[in-house]
């Protein structure tokens, strides 16, 4: 089974394959510039969660992602996910690349299929928009919220996970 990570570049269409490691303090340093979150806060930097980075092949860092893997879990908890400045679309009306968070919800899913945890992945939605997005696009289904007053708690399994991880099988 090989995957194969890639965007959409939105001015032509094209896609551009991408690669996701951990991510280096340099990537996190990079999020100085322009970016929403900088990647240097406790909640972020905690040992539990792995960080990534997703790049183009000519280096360009296009997401970040925290993800808390444990095995023996039922689920990976996707953390935080942010897209770079030019397609993050709270920051910018016209994106750069497309499909920056499916991939790496689908890179959570591998996690999670690496742990044993069959590809469940869990996370909350951000925004009202998100939450919409996430259930429409995605599969996610709400699950009880560890928060009260926090942001919706959803969940990808079964066959959405499945759907989405295949999209990246070659």
């Amino acid at each position: 089974m090989f995957l194969q990570y890639y965007v959409t570049e939105s001015t032509t269409g094209n896609r551009v394959n991408i690669e996701i490691n951990a991510a280096t303090k340099t990537d996190l340093d990079a999020t100085r510039n322009g970016w929403q979150t900088v990647w240097n806060t406790d909640f972020i930097l905690d040992p539990q969660k792995e960080k990534y980075a997703a790049k183009t092949e000519d280096g360009e860092i296009i997401a970040l992602g925290a993800y808390r893997v444990r095995k023996g879990s039922v689920a990976v908890y996707i953390a935080y996910i942010e897209s770079q400045p030019e397609s993050n679309p709270t920051l910018v009306e016209h994106k750069k690349y497309s499909g920056i968070g499916k991939a790496m919800i689908a890179f959570g899913i591998q996690l999670s299929i690496d742990a044993s945890c069959n590809g469940v992945v869990v996370f909350e939605a951000k925004t009202d928009d998100l939450e919409q997005h996430y259930i429409r696009d995605f599969g996610a289904r709400p699950v009880a919220s560890l928060y009260p007053d926090g942001p919706k708690t959803f969940m990808i399994a079964d066959e959405a996970a499945k759907n989405i991880f295949s999209s990246y099988l070659f």
